[in-house]
């Protein structure tokens, strides 16, 4: 993502680290201040709040408490702060750009402009420039707008903004012909803007009757990716000649949303990276009107924070219309799944595959979504349509390695060992030195003791290729137990269990190769120790027996 300006985030959070020298602290601070920490910004709100109800005159509660609303999505009440605040005139580095945007979001334009004047100091330049074009184009002064956004060459970015913008802005207007002219033009760098810009670029080829060059580039686009659904999806509308429109920028609003989402991607995050991302995140849903694609931004902002259940419901805000709608059930469907809600999640992507979006990365999230929840069978079926979607695709998946890795894995659950070293062999074919792919296949070689030569140097090639996975050390140190070479078991295990101190089954395979090196009193404190760590109970089991009996072999030794 691009970066901004470093030094205005600091600056933009200096309060908050300034307020924790307080002299007076009391219970409701630090209460919020440990609520931040979690990122649970709603309590945060609530106690810094508080404390000014209570009369508490601190210029950093009243900040803090300014941040914590937007963040928590209040921006209501935390533009009845920022006037309340304006009128003490107590300072703050986000009081000016709080107003401006209530100030927009209320159509008083003028008064946002004046807002602008007088906390010019306090606002980046890039934002007020991005502010004040829209504002423009807002209020029908094209030539205005035109001008104000021109002044984007004077800044550091590293891209042409103003161009962009102003193609923007004569596509707002209808002027199509025009906004393609620009877009023509030498506007440098704009591929670092990613989807929004590729999305735009298509739809004002289209709109402009140049069909065939608007399904070229879009092609060439979503060769690049590894995956987007978005994109596939406006290819298809426009390969089927349906209505499009500008599906993003549809009003000055979402122009002024996306630079904020510019200033919530970049710049230096020493002081609270959470806190700033989704602070700029919930302007621009709010400025924009709950834009789609401003959902999917926040709610991934609000995922990071491992705020999931704030992110799902940003998430269920998207419209069955939108062009945004099928990735956002994907990305909901993740959350879901990843947070152990896989009936949700197998119910909204069923719900899409219903709705005619019976994609290849709909049947790969409705496999992991099986997967996750143990249901192999299902996650095999999954996979399989997965394949049969992408042979009806117009173009190249490189994630096709995945699905086979993924296959591959559920037919081994479902002891399905020959088709699942297929397709663990299929996935090589597309990636040979993948040490996820690589160290699955060789430690379900050697668990099965069939070519333990193939399958140790497949974990070899995995550990150079992944030396710091505790998992993969863990399986080349049990590739040489099982060889019988003990003693060169030794280092790489003792690696493995630094890097995974609490794993039991890596505990358990210590104990183990200690035993076979006559550490034996080692052996039953390393199988007593993976008791702490909730194995299975087929393992807990084994385990058990062996702090009886020790370790016996196959001979009964």
């Amino acid at each position: 993502m691009v970066r901004l300006y470093s030094i205005f985030f600091v600056t933009f959070l200096c309060s908050i680290c300034a307020s924790q020298g307080s002299t007076s602290i009391s219970g409701a601070f630090l209460a919020s201040r440990l609520s931040a920490s979690i990122n649970d910004f709603d309590k945060s709100a609530t106690y810094t709040v508080d404390m000014i109800s209570k009369g508490n005159k601190q210029p950093e509660i009243y900040n803090d408490a300014l941040l914590f609303l937007v963040a928590s999505g209040n921006f209501e009440e935390a533009y009845s702060l920022a006037n309340t605040m304006k009128k003490l005139e107590i300072q703050s580095p986000a009081l000016g750009l709080t107003l401006v945007i209530g100030e927009i979001k209320e159509k008083q334009f003028n008064r946002a402009l004046e807002i602008m004047v007088e906390f010019g100091d306090q606002l980046p330049d890039v934002l007020k420039t991005s502010i004040k074009g829209w504002i423009y184009v807002k209020i029908g002064n094209l030539d205005s707008a035109i001008r104000e956004f021109s002044n984007f060459r004077d800044s550091e970015l590293s891209f042409d903004l103003g161009s962009y913008y102003s193609s923007i802005a004569y596509a707002q207007l209808g002027e199509y012909s025009k906004a393609l002219e620009m877009m023509r033009g030498k506007m440098k760098n704009l591929k670092v803007l990613g989807e929004s810009y590729e999305i735009f670029r298509s739809n004002i080829l289209y709109l402009s009757d140049d069909v065939t060059g608007a399904l070229s580039l879009l092609g060439d686009d979503i060769g690049s990716r590894l995956d987007n659904l978005t994109l596939k999806k406006l290819y298809d509308n426009m390969k089927e000649r349906e209505t499009v429109v500008l599906d993003i920028f549809k009003t000055p609003e979402t122009g002024i949303a996306d630079t904020l989402i510019l200033f919530a991607g970049g710049g230096n995050r020493e002081v609270n990276q959470n806190l700033i991302e989704i602070f700029y995140c919930q302007l621009a849903h709010y400025i924009s009107g709950n834009e789609a694609r401003f959902n999917i931004r926040l709610a991934q902002a609000l995922a990071d924070s491992n705020l999931i259940d704030e992110a799902i419901n940003t998430l269920m805000m998207v419209e069955k219309s939108h062009l945004f709608y099928p990735k956002s059930k994907l990305m909901l469907a993740e959350l879901l799944t990843e947070s152990s809600r896989e009936e949700l999640a197998i119910k909204h992507l069923r719900d899409l595959i219903d709705n005619d979006t019976a994609s290849f990365e709909v049947y790969e999230a409705l496999g992991n979504a099986y997967r996750h929840r143990e249901n192999f069978e299902l996650a095999e079926i999954a996979y399989s349509d997965a394949l049969v979607a992408n042979t009806h695709s117009d173009f190249e998946n490189k994630k096709l390695w995945l699905i086979y890795f993924f296959r591959g894995i559920a037919r081994e659950q479902l002891d399905n060992y020959e088709q699942s070293m297929m397709d663990l062999r299929k996935a090589l074919e597309f990636v040979p030195e993948q040490p996820q792919v690589l160290n699955y296949l060789g430690y379900m070689l050697i668990e099965r003791r069939e070519n333990l030569d193939e399958a140790l140097g497949m974990i070899k090639l995995a550990v150079k290729q992944s030396p710091e996975s505790g998992y993969i050390v863990d399986s080349l140190a049990w590739g040489l137990y099982q060889l019988g070479r003990y003693y060169e078991a030794v280092v790489p295990m003792e690696k493995a269990i630094e890097l995974e101190p609490e794993d039991p089954i890596v505990n358990d395979h210590y104990g183990d190769v200690l035993w076979k090196v006559g550490r034996k009193r080692e052996s039953y404190f390393q199988w007593r120790r993976a008791l702490l760590f909730a194995p299975d109970e087929e393992l807990n089991s084994k385990i058990q027996e062996k702090l009886k009996e020790g370790l016996i072999d196959s001979f009964g030794n």
